[in-house]
């Protein structure tokens, strides 16, 4: 998790400016400019989604900037951590991506096929269409696992 102090850019009296990745998130931001602007004492905060900044004018006599901070922290425990979603995302393609998924669907394209031809061969329109959604599916994954061998030139 990154801590807020990490994430100031820049502070004077009245005014601080956080940047987060997670702000770059335009969901992210709006909520977190939502959730700022109902703190008592802060006067106005604005967000910017294209660079992933905060900035937020408070009243110094209201609001003291170590307890602007403190409310601070406890709210960037609530931002998701860019990197950790990156890290479960590349994971995720890995594992869809792997010899043993690939292997698998390999089963399931051949399963699929045979299901669709004989459901089309029986007058099973619902089995034809159903196992041949199925094989589509499979073949999106098979195509990726095997897009480099697919591209190569002889």
């Amino acid at each position: 998790m990154i801590s807020v102090s990490d994430c100031v850019v820049s502070a004077v009296e009245g005014r601080v400016r956080l940047r987060h990745p997670a702000l770059k998130q335009a969901a992210t931001a709006d909520m977190a400019a939502a959730v700022v602007s109902g703190v008592e004492g802060v006067t106005k905060a604005s967000v910017n989604p294209v660079t992933g900044s905060l900035l937020i004018f408070y009243d110094p006599e209201i609001l003291s900037r170590d307890k602007l901070m403190e409310l601070a922290e406890q709210a960037a425990a609530l931002l998701p951590d860019a990197d950790q979603k990156q890290a479960s995302s590349a994971r995720c393609v890995d594992r869809l991506l792997s010899r043993r998924a690939t292997r698998m669907v390999d089963k399931v394209l051949f399963v699929s096929l045979l299901a669709s031809l004989v459901g089309a061969a029986a007058g099973m329109g619902g089995m034809h269409r159903v196992a041949g959604t199925i094989f589509a599916a499979a073949s999106v994954q098979h195509l990726a696992a095997h897009r480099r061998a697919l591209w190569q030139r002889p």
